[in-house]
């Protein structure tokens, strides 16, 4: 059966970029990548020139929300898979974190459905890991990458403050045979840094929401999977102190990984000033030291991706009181432009910048058949001009919200063309197709009693 269309991506430039980056063809049938090389034949199939642009694999983003089902005014499929096609994403991991949550077999097969209707890009929807979902965890593996777990509240959904609750969820996981993926901050922490900064502004942030609430949570957590034989995944990890124990897991054997995401390795707490509520997201943004260490984490292999954690909000809602603004900010439709400047500003090497948003991240949530160009994947292919630069505009990007943390910045790398499996998605700097993204492949469940 097909999973998509036929096309010869012809003559692009090979990654990275420079002047030993050598033309190559890419040619897919079906949707499915066929060959990759020099000068490829590939008679009847269609040619699209690629000449002048570099290609790399379509980008993996491991999370982001889009609210819908549900809260669709914020964001919703349609204007999010719009936004992932721009910046350069065709696949993406979804959490639900307001209701209709997926806590049943019949609730994430109606997600599912939903989206399928919706989504310009391939999809996969992560159920929600409550003391409700335990009963259909083994029932939902079939049809999720993860569980998803909030350790710590967050907009839409409260922190769970019973250790012997969250065990328990670990050990569920465990047995249904899918990873816990967790948004990881110590609930009662988080709770004594409110109390302890009871007219916070924006600026304090990173202080409410502590360094030391989100490295205590990620400890426990790696206490649970030693415990219990679940596997985690740390979601969009803040502190230097989260990395270096996620590294240190992994040397211990543990099925530990982590991902982290552009506003924390580009901005610091030290931006607050300038950005107030926008820059007012959970886990916070927090130091300089931290963002250098994060870096280093993703140079090392201890944290494996970079995803956008997605979370758009209207502008009105952002310029509320700091108390009252919900957290999250946009920026899936900049996901590639914000990792290739990691590259030109020399902080990070231009194979572990792109390992980070396409093989490596689609290997942390055990997603086939994605984030390479190889006979066998699927034929996600990005194409952009790697010094060609455009300023950011938020009233112009794909996202509900208009507004961008990034406003003004100097970005190149913008995707020129998005092919998704073997068809042209994105060009001309607009979208070139509705819906069409299919449920993510994924692997048979691993139960660990």
């Amino acid at each position: 059966m097909s999973r998509g269309g036929d096309l010869l991506v012809r003559g692009a430039r090979s990654y990275p970029p420079g002047p030993a980056a050598g033309p190559v063809d890419v040619a897919i049938v079906g949707g499915v990548i066929q060959a990759v090389g020099p000068s490829l034949s590939a008679p009847g199939l269609p040619v699209l020139d690629a000449r002048g642009l570099t290609v790399i694999p379509g980008l993996v983003d491991v999370l982001v929300d889009f609210r819908d089902p549900g809260l669709e005014h914020k964001e919703g499929w349609d204007h999010g898979s719009a936004g992932a096609l721009h910046g350069g994403v065709t696949s993406v991991v979804e959490v639900q974190n307001n209701p209709p949550l997926s806590t049943s077999l019949e609730a994430l097969e109606a997600r599912i459905e939903h989206v399928r209707a919706r989504s310009r890009v391939d999809f996969g929807c992560l159920a929600n890991l409550l003391p409700e979902s335990v009963p259909d965890l083994a029932a939902m593996a079939h049809k999720t990458p993860a569980f998803k777990l909030f350790l710590g509240g967050s907009t839409g959904l409260g922190g769970e403050t019973d250790d012997g609750v969250l065990r328990e969820l670990f050990a569920a996981a465990a047995r249904a045979g899918r990873m816990v993926v967790g948004h990881c901050e110590d609930e009662e922490m988080l709770r004594a840094g409110k109390r302890a900064f009871p007219h916070a502004t924006a600026a304090e942030h990173h202080l409410v929401r502590s360094s030391a609430a989100e490295i205590e949570s990620v400890r426990k957590s790696i206490g649970w999977c030693a415990e219990t034989g679940a596997e985690l995944h740390v979601f969009h990890v803040s502190t230097r102190g989260a990395c270096e124990l996620i590294g240190a897991a992994r040397r211990r054997g543990l099925k530990v990984c982590g991902s982290t995401g552009p506003q924390y390795v580009h901005l610091s707490n030290e931006d607050a000033g300038r950005l107030g509520n926008l820059m007012k997201i959970n886990p916070s943004i927090k130091t300089r030291d931290d963002n250098a260490g994060i870096l280093a984490a993703l140079a090392a292999g201890d944290v494996d991706a970079i995803g956008t954690d997605h979370a758009p909000h209207p502008l009105a809602e952002k310029m509320r009181e700091y108390a009252h603004a919900p957290s999250g900010m946009p920026s899936v439709d900049l996901l590639w432009p914000l990792t290739w400047e990691l590259v030109r500003r020399g902080l990070l090497d231009a194979r572990t910048a792109l390992a980070t948003v396409t093989d490596r991240a689609a290997a942390s949530m055990h997603l086939p058949r994605k984030g390479r160009l190889a006979p066998g994947y699927d034929g996600d292919v990005v194409l952009f001009a790697p010094d060609a630069t455009r300023r950011v505009e938020g009233a112009r990007l794909p996202s509900r919200s208009k507004w961008s943390a990034y406003e003004g910045l100097e970005l190149a790398g913008f995707p020129e063309v998005v092919v998704r499996r073997g068809t042209v998605a994105f060009a001309d700097g607009g979208v070139q197709l509705e819906a069409g993204g299919r449920p993510l492949d994924l692997p048979p469940p691993t139960p660990r009693p």
